[in-house]
């Protein structure tokens, strides 16, 4: 009776194993994620500008300019 109860219990942990990892895969994933991206990323990012400080207007390249 015993050997049964060991297939048993083997065979709920073995259907029961790829559930528990997901939610202990998603539980770190989101313990270890930070809220905003300020918390992880120390640099500013900016806009190119030209020597007075004001923003440089990029055109588009024009399709006849390409031929």
């Amino acid at each position: 009776m015993k050997r049964v109860e060991k297939y048993g219990e083997l065979l709920v942990r073995m259907i029961t194993y790829p559930i528990r990892a997901a939610i202990g895969a998603g539980r770190c994933i989101h313990k270890s994620t930070p809220d905003t991206l300020e918390d992880c990323m120390p640099f500013e990012i900016k806009s190119k500008s030209d020597k007075k400080g004001d923003i440089i207007d990029v055109k588009p390249i024009n399709e006849d300019a390409r031929n």
